[in-house]
């Protein structure tokens, strides 16, 4: 059995747990009663309906300063002085930009405005509207009292401007040419295939006007006719703007796009 301590020890040692335990529980963080709190975990949960503070302090840039996030990314190198990418296409047909609209007498506005709409429209060309010439003394043909339009084209080919690749000639006036034993056969218009020099004639396109305007059988020529200067041949496919009207408008009233074969001729399809 153990000895037990002098009275005087005992009164020592409570004396000395009653001064330390106010100090051992302020370092504690609690009281006799209430346990110890410790880290937790998680985050202390937010309030609903109450959005929560964000940390990040925004700091205003100075004056005149770039508002900018620095990079750590290399700086990208300097462009060359000369610009070595390819120029763009200037139009959907290689190697032809411009085509000049040349009205053989007095044609209408609206008219020349048509025929410049078609070509930009389809092949993305520049056009150029010339001022009027009178139509060439040598290529009218008295027997039948209208122009020769192979003479039309030796007239247009030379007048071809600076800058265009294609002259078209726009005329009110009645054109023909040879076809076959026929010596003087009315067309629509002719063209080099392939060449530089197209013509066509809005007087049959006025002839027995049904469903398609004069102007849109006009728009439908002038494709057609340039697209032979492009190297494109008369077209076996019904309703191709290619399609041989054979000097009647009615034909071109069913021509409304390009075959699949002649947009293989111009490099449009692979």
């Amino acid at each position: 059995m153990p000895t037990p301590p002098p009275a005087g020890c005992a009164r020592r040692s409570r004396l000395l747990y009653a001064l330390a335990l106010p100090v051992l529980l302020s370092c504690a963080g609690g009281s006799p009663s209430s346990p110890a709190r410790g880290a937790s975990d998680r985050a202390p949960e937010t309030p609903r309906d109450v959005p929560a503070a964000s940390s990040a302090v925004a700091l205003a840039p100075p004056p005149g300063a770039d508002a900018t996030e620095p990079s750590d990314a290399p700086d990208a190198p300097a462009e060359a002085s000369g610009d070595q990418s390819p120029a763009p296409p200037c139009s959907h047909v290689p190697g032809v930009c411009c085509v000049a609209i040349q009205p053989l007498g007095r044609v209408p506005d609206e008219e020349l405005r048509a025929v410049a709409e078609a070509l930009a429209g389809l092949y993305g060309f520049e056009t150029r509207i010339l001022e009027p010439v009178d139509l060439p003394e040598e290529a009218w043909y008295e027997p039948r009292r209208r122009y020769r339009a192979e003479k039309l084209l030796d007239f247009l080919a030379p007048r071809l401007p600076e800058g265009c690749d294609r002259i078209a000639g726009v005329t009110v006036k009645d054109i023909s040419t040879t076809k076959g034993e026929i010596e003087d056969w009315g067309i629509l218009g002719l063209a080099e295939l392939p060449g530089v020099a197209a013509v066509f004639s809005t007087f049959r396109c006025r002839r027995r006007v049904h469903d398609v305007p004069a102007i849109e059988r006009l728009r439908r020529v002038a494709i057609h006719e340039v697209g032979h200067t492009l190297g494109l041949p008369h077209c076996p496919t019904y309703g191709c703007f290619l399609e041989d009207a054979g000097g009647k408008a009615e034909t071109i009233d069913r021509e409304t796009f390009l075959c699949d074969v002649c947009r293989e001729r111009l490099g449009w399809i692979d």
